[in-house]
Formats: C-alpha cells, sequence, structure tokens
C-alpha cells in the first residue's frame, strides 16, 4: 500500500503532493521537503503529528 500527503494541506498554498510505499518513507521525504520548500529546520512533536494526520492511503 502508498500513501500521500498533500503538502497545502498543512502549508498553505503548497501545490507539492508526495507519495511513499509506507508512513515512515513518506515522513522521511516531508521532512526533506519541508527542509528545501519551506526553510524548516526542525520539525517539532506538534508539527509532526499534523503531518501524520494529513497523512492518506492513496
Amino acid at each position: 500500500m502508498s500513501y500521500t500527503l498533500a503538502c497545502g494541506d498543512i502549508v498553505e498554498g503548497c501545490t507539492t503532493t508526495l507519495e511513499a510505499d509506507s508512513e515512515d518513507d513518506l515522513m522521511a521525504s516531508a521532512g526533506s521537503h519541508a527542509s528545501e520548500a519551506h526553510g524548516i529546520t526542525e520539525v517539532t512533536p506538534e508539527l509532526a503529528e499534523q503531518v501524520k494526520g494529513a497523512i492518506k492511503p492513496a
């Protein structure tokens, strides 16, 4: 099963959608995207929970 994350569900205006085969891989991709595209260098527990809540089965 694969999973998707629409970054715009968390960061208003972002059109990036990420997809991965596992939630762990998707979280890693989301961290890289957050750093590269949005300058987020520290993922707080609150942000991590927000991201986990936005992950959907593909």
